[in-house]
C-alpha cells in the first residue's frame, strides 16, 4: 500500500462483523489475536448457531465470557460504541458476542435480555434451517412467526442488532419491513454475482439500505465464487452492492476461523441436512478470505476509484453507525 493508504488502514476503525468459528467451550480464545496482529478493532464472535442445544450455547458463552474477562490486557468485551473507542486507546482489542439462530432462546422470550446482558449485541433469526421464529434459507420460505415478531420487538427494546444473514427471503423482508431499528446481513454476499442459497437477491440489498442497514460481505470462498477468494472476485462483490445502494450500506463480516484444534466434522455429519447437498458445502478444502487479505483488499478498493472517505466506511464506519443507532436501545 502507499504511505498515505497504510495511514489510513493504520488510523481506521475496523470492524468484522462476524467470526466463522465453531462454538464450544473447548475453543482456545488466543486465536482472537490473528484479527487483533492484522489491525483489526473490533470482532463479533459466534457463542452459539441453531445446530447446538441451548445449553450448548449458554455454556459457550459462559466460558468465552469468562476468558475474555480474564484475558483484560488484551481484550475488552464491549457493551457499546463508546467502549470500542476506549479500547482503541488502549491499545487493546473489542469484542462482543452473536448467536446464529433462535434455537437459542428455547422458546422463551425473556431469555433476549438475558443474552443481552451476558454480551450478546448481535442475533441472527435462522440458521438454514426453519425454526420457531423464522425461515431458514435452505429450507421452505415460511417468513417470521409471530414468536420472531415478538422477538424483533424485544432486539429492538434492549438494543441488539438484528441480523439477516443465513435467513430465508420472506423472514428477511418482515425483518426489515418491521424493525424499528436499523438490520443488517452480517456475512452474505449479492446472488447476482454468485448464485448460492446462501447468498441475497437485489430486493433484500435494497430493503437493508432502506432501512438504514448494513451488508458485510462474506470471505468464503464458495459464497463468493467456485470456491474462489482472489482480490478481484471480493472487489466485483464490492462494486455491485455500491452501484446497486451505494457505498454507504457495505461493510465486511468475513465469517473466518483459523485453523483449529476441534473436529468440526462431527457437528458436520451430526446435522448434515443445515448443509445441503448441491450447495458446495461437500467442496475440498474450501478457502476462506479473512482480516490477512483487508491490505490488498483496501489497496484495490482505492485503485478501482472509491475514495477515503467510501473506504473508511467499508472498513467499519458503516457498521459503526448501526450499532450506534441500535445498542442504545429504546
Amino acid at each position: 500500500m502507499s504511505e498515505n493508504l497504510e495511514k489510513l488502514y493504520r488510523e481506521a476503525l475496523v470492524w468484522d462483523a462476524h467470526a466463522g468459528v465453531f462454538p464450544g467451550p473447548e475453543v482456545d480464545l488466543n486465536l482472537l489475536d490473528e484479527w487483533r496482529q492484522q489491525g483489526v478493532s473490533y470482532l463479533s464472535i459466534n457463542v452459539g448457531f441453531d445446530v447446538m442445544a441451548w445449553q450448548e450455547t449458554m455454556a459457550t458463552l459462559a466460558a468465552y465470557r469468562r476468558w475474555v474477562l480474564d484475558h483484560g490486557d488484551r481484550f475488552v468485551l464491549v457493551g457499546n460504541v463508546d467502549d470500542i473507542d476506549r479500547a482503541r486507546v488502549a491499545g487493546k482489542f473489542a469484542l462482543s458476542f452473536d448467536i446464529e439462530g433462535m434455537n437459542a432462546l428455547n422458546d422463551d422470550i425473556n431469555m433476549v435480555s438475558v443474552y443481552h446482558a451476558l454480551g450478546v449485541r448481535q442475533m441472527l433469526f435462522a440458521y438454514n434451517l426453519n425454526n420457531a421464529a423464522a425461515g431458514g434459507c435452505h429450507d421452505e420460505d415460511t417468513g417470521l412467526t409471530d414468536f420472531g415478531r415478538a422477538v424483533l420487538r424485544e432486539m429492538n427494546r434492549v438494543g441488539m442488532i438484528v441480523d439477516c444473514s443465513h435467513a430465508a427471503y420472506r423472514t428477511t423482508m418482515d425483518l426489515m419491513n418491521e424493525s424499528s431499528k436499523p438490520v443488517v446481513f452480517s456475512h452474505s454476499n449479492p446472488v447476482a454475482v454468485w448464485n448460492h442459497q446462501r447468498n441475497i437477491c437485489d430486493d433484500q440489498i435494497r430493503a437493508c439500505a432502506a432501512n438504514g442497514g448494513v451488508i458485510g460481505l462474506n470471505g468464503m470462498g464458495i459464497f463468493l465464487g467456485d470456491n474462489d477468494i482472489g482480490i478481484d472476485t471480493m472487489l466485483q462483490h464490492v462494486r455491485y452492492v455500491s452501484e446497486l445502494v451505494g457505498s454507504a450500506h457495505i461493510g465486511f463480516g468475513f465469517d473466518y476461523s483459523p485453523d483449529i484444534d476441534v473436529d468440526i466434522g462431527v457437528i458436520l455429519r451430526s446435522r448434515p441436512d443445515y448443509w445441503p447437498a448441491g450447495q458446495q458445502y461437500d467442496t475440498r478444502d474450501i478457502k476462506h478470505a479473512g482480516p490477512a487479505q483487508l491490505p490488498s483488499l483496501v489497496e484495490a478498493l482505492a485503485g478501482s476509484g472509491f475514495d477515503d472517505e467510501d473506504i473508511r466506511g467499508f472498513l467499519g464506519e458503516n457498521f459503526r453507525r448501526v450499532a450506534t443507532s441500535v445498542w442504545q436501545g429504546s
